[in-house]
């Protein structure tokens, strides 16, 4: 090898050198790089492991403590996961055993859940599902339910989720107050307490969902109940009810609920001996009482053939219901009551007018039958008298004597008669009336004795009213304030009050006076307490007649040996 030659190959190992020492240089530095970024990576993870333990914790957290029940099922339904809330409400220890889903719906709200989970497959979540689900705790429940799809890191779903609400008490709450305020503006306004049962038993029926419920009502003065209205089987097709109940109050369930005003729920009528079967035997009853100031009006009756059917709820909604309905059906029967005695009192009305029409006309009937032989009687006794006065006895002389006075208080009487039945007749033919100048005259018709003082009140008014009848009145009082005077120096007083919306007239004396047990027994006809016989008792009923033709009353106020003040008013009213 020439020097050339060396000198070349020199360069070349030094090249080599120089090259491989760049590589080891560029090799230590990447191997730096490398380790830096391997405890880079390594902090990294031990960070990540950190986070998720922490983030698993705080999601196992969540689902222990979630107010709502959550639930975590596979693609077939079968629950893998309950938390603590899910488990209070279905009742369910996963541990024991494997429960579907399935087997939690209620049986009348299966096809709308498949419906719904199929929604859960497409879409991959649905919301505010709403359904009935079984629970071995509570029974049947509202629940509401936001559900979702679980994907793996590939997008692939392999289970569902669920949070589900128990919205019972507020469906409950919100259902109760739309049959309250439904019930409450279907009875506004009504004023037939028949009517207001029907719409009581037709939304009682439709709220609790029961075929058999009847209202009862409490018949007045009486101590029985009776069905006034009903649904299912007790209408026929007419609407009516058949073969309508009647409980006495105490007997049965309705009876005691009636008795003592407090309602009943009953969950087994079997167990109860008060139980009293209608149409058709039932397991469950409620009861409650329809009361106005602690007066029961009525009972709400409500059966169902499943025992244990109605809640206290229910029964807490129907209270309410109750004590809404009570005014208006109270309100409903005075109508009723007053519809019947304004009927009544037509009637009567009727029958009396037509009474006192023939009653007038027989009294002038018999008035013309009894005045034409008495007339005979009268003139042939005067005659025997007057032909055989000579020869006649005083004894004979004195009965003639009694049969005149006896004829002529029967002439009298059969007058008084026909003037007490002929007042209804005249009751309309009303005018002004001066009262103090029809006494005046009445002065100058009758004998007033010299020590018997006639005192007439210069304020005596001007009423309206039948002049003739008016004259009866006061001619009567008059006279027999007079006729009854037994002092010495006697007196009898006219006078009037105006009390705004009628006159109250008094005509008082000092005369015998009247014992307080007479004081209503002399305003009844043919009621006298003169006890020689000479009054006919029918002056002072012919008086009351008077006045009540005139919408007045009259009373008295009379102390035996002091004398006698009676009291009347007349209206007013034209």
């Amino acid at each position: 090898m020439d020097s050339k030659e060396h000198t070349l190959l020199l360069r070349k190992i030094e090249r080599e050198k120089s090259a491989r020492k760049q590589a080891e240089k560029i090799l230590e530095v990447k191997a730096a790089e490398l380790y830096q970024r391997t405890q880079q990576l390594h902090e990294a993870n031990q960070q990540l492991e950190t986070l998720l333990g922490e983030k698993n914790s705080q999601l196992q957290g969540i689902f222990e403590n979630i107010v709502d029940a959550y639930v975590v099922m596979d693609l077939a339904g079968n629950i893998l996961r309950m938390n603590e809330a899910a488990n209070k409400l279905f009742g369910i220890d996963l541990e024991k055993e494997t429960v579907n889903v399935a087997s939690l719906i209620y049986p009348e709200d299966v096809a709308y859940a498949m419906a719904s989970f199929q929604s859960l497959n497409e879409k991959g979540y649905f919301t505010n599902y709403q359904a009935r689900v079984l629970t071995r705790s509570q029974g049947v429940r509202w629940v509401q339910i936001n559900a979702s799809i679980v994907l793996d890191n590939k997008e692939r779903p392999i289970a569902a989720q669920g949070i589900v609400r128990d919205i019972t008490d507020e469906l409950n709450e919100s259902n109760a107050l739309a049959f309250i305020s439904e019930v409450a503006q279907e009875i506004l306004g009504k004023t037939n307490f028949r009517e207001i049962g029907t719409i009581l038993a037709q939304k009682v029926s439709a709220f609790l969902k029961t075929e058999d419920c009847v209202v009862y009502l409490k018949m007045p003065e009486q101590k029985y109940l009776q069905q006034i209205s009903a649904v299912g089987a007790k209408l026929d097709k007419d609407g009516n009810i058949v073969n309508p109940l009647i409980i006495p109050v105490g007997t049965g369930i309705v009876g005691s609920v009636a008795q003592s005003g407090k309602a009943e729920l009953i969950g087994n009528t079997r167990a109860d001996k008060r139980y009293i079967r209608d149409d058709a035997a039932r397991l469950s009853e409620l009861a409650v009482a329809i009361s106005v100031d602690d007066q029961v009006l009525g009972v709400i009756d409500a059966e169902h053939p499943q025992a244990d059917f109605f809640t206290k709820e229910q029964l807490k909604t129907l209270t309410s219901v109750s004590n809404l309905v009570a005014l208006q059906l109270r309100s409903a029967m005075d109508v009723s009551a007053r519809r019947e005695s304004e009927a009544r009192n037509a009637k009567l009305l009727d029958q009396l007018e037509l009474s006192n029409r023939e009653l007038s006309e027989y009294a002038h009937m018999v008035s013309h039958d009894l005045k034409s032989p008495l007339r005979s009687i009268s003139a042939l006794a005067e005659w025997i008298k007057e032909d055989n006065y000579d020869q006649l006895p005083d004894e004979s002389k004195e009965h003639f004597a009694l049969l005149e006075g006896t004829i002529t208080k029967m002439e009298e009487l059969i007058s008084n008669v026909l003037e007490y039945a002929s007042v209804d007749r005249v009751a309309e033919e009303f005018a002004p009336v001066d009262t103090r100048e029809l006494v005046q005259e009445i002065e100058d018709l009758i004998f007033v004795p010299e020590h018997i003082e006639l005192q007439i009140a210069d304020n005596l008014p001007v009423v309206s009213g039948n002049r003739i009848m008016l004259q009866q009145l006061f001619q009567n009082l008059i006279v027999n304030a007079v006729k009854y005077n037994d002092k010495p120096s006697g007196f009898v007083k006219i006078d009037c009050v105006d009390k705004d919306t009628f006159f109250e007239f008094t005509v008082a004396d000092n005369g015998m006076g009247i014992a307080p047990e007479y004081h209503d027994k002399i305003f009844k006809i043919f009621q006298s307490l003169n006890p020689d016989g000479e009054s006919s008792g029918l002056g002072l009923a012919l008086v009351k007649k008077v006045v009540e033709v005139h919408h007045g009353e009259i009373w008295l106020d009379s102390t035996i040996d002091q004398g006698s003040t009676f009291y009347f008013t007349l209206s007013k009213k034209k």
